[in-house]
């Protein structure tokens, strides 16, 4: 049985298990499903599965899968805790493997997050997020001695806040800087990246980014219904900047069923060659989801 056959059937048992998970649970359990479409044939399909292992640790797992005309097929799985440690503070950890067909990568992500607005007891939640993560790229079908040497570790270090103006209006804003372990020169990065990148959280790692800025509000219209608007620009060390604007609504019905609907628009500039001639166009696209989740 081949390296890659074994890997897709773990992969295959690891979403098996997302479904399974909350119904399995002894306690509060919650799952999602999204689908995804957009141009070039591209489809994609999430699962999430949250569940509490004790009063204060939840555990989290996700899987994630992409494919388009022109593109391997991009596979995610994930796995990590939530602990909510005290009133004030809660902490989390994710181990992810990404493979995209040219590289598998492997991360190893925390975090903490603070609702500050318990130092004052204010009404209205004030939330602090500080994360840094690793992630190690490997050629995932290397040809030469070269390539299978070859590691590279991306570092993320974040920052947000979030705020809430009323009940049922909340700002919030993120800052993400990524460092390497090595120096990559254009011509470097080039030969690396020779492949199209499919619309997932996986682009935050595979186009090399230098530096992401995120702002949002979510609106609570009613207890049922929510809306959120979201803006985010990345700039890469290929000097091309990705920009995303996503609207999302979702929907309560009744207490354990939801559904939900996103629209996201991205562009991205032009990708410049070391002696200045187009090695890519630039692009607009646009991409839709629909989830589904359910509470146990």
């Amino acid at each position: 049985m081949s390296t890659s056959y074994k890997s897709l059937h773990r992969q295959m048992h690891f979403a098996a298990l997302l479904l399974v998970l909350p119904a399995l649970a002894s306690a509060n359990a919650d799952s999602k499903l999204t689908s995804g479409s957009g141009p070039d044939g591209y489809r994609s399909y999430a699962l999430k599965a949250n569940a509490d292992l004790a009063k204060t640790v939840e555990l989290n797992l996700d899987y994630f899968f992409a494919q388009a005309t022109g593109a391997a097929n991009t596979r995610e799985i994930g796995a990590g805790l939530t602990w909510y440690a005290t009133e004030l503070v809660s902490g989390n950890y994710r181990y992810s493997v990404i493979n995209d067909g040219t590289f598998e990568v492997k991360g190893n992500e925390g975090g903490l997050s603070f609702a500050l607005d318990t130092l004052w007891q204010g009404e209205l939640r004030t939330s602090l997020d500080l994360g840094y993560g690793a992630f190690k790229y490997k050629f995932a079908n290397p040809q030469t001695i070269a390539a299978s040497n070859f590691e590279l570790t991306q570092n993320r270090s974040s920052f947000g806040l979030s705020q809430d103006l009323a009940a049922s209006f909340t700002v919030y804003g993120s800052h993400d800087r990524y460092k390497y372990d090595k120096n990559l020169d254009a011509s470097i990065l080039l030969l690396l990246r020779n492949r199209p990148l499919l619309l997932s959280r996986t682009i935050a790692l595979l186009s090399y980014p230098d530096k992401t800025n995120t702002l949002g509000m979510t609106w609570k219209t009613t207890d049922a219904l929510s809306i959120d608007l979201s803006s985010a620009k990345t700039t890469t060390l290929l000097e091309q900047e990705q920009k995303s604007t996503k609207l999302a609504v979702e929907y309560q019905i009744g207490d354990s069923l939801s559904i939900a609907a996103a629209v996201t628009r991205v562009s991205n500039s032009a990708i410049l060659g070391p002696l200045g001639g187009t090695v890519q166009p630039a692009t607009q696209s646009t991409y839709s989801e629909f989830t589904v989740g359910w509470d146990f």
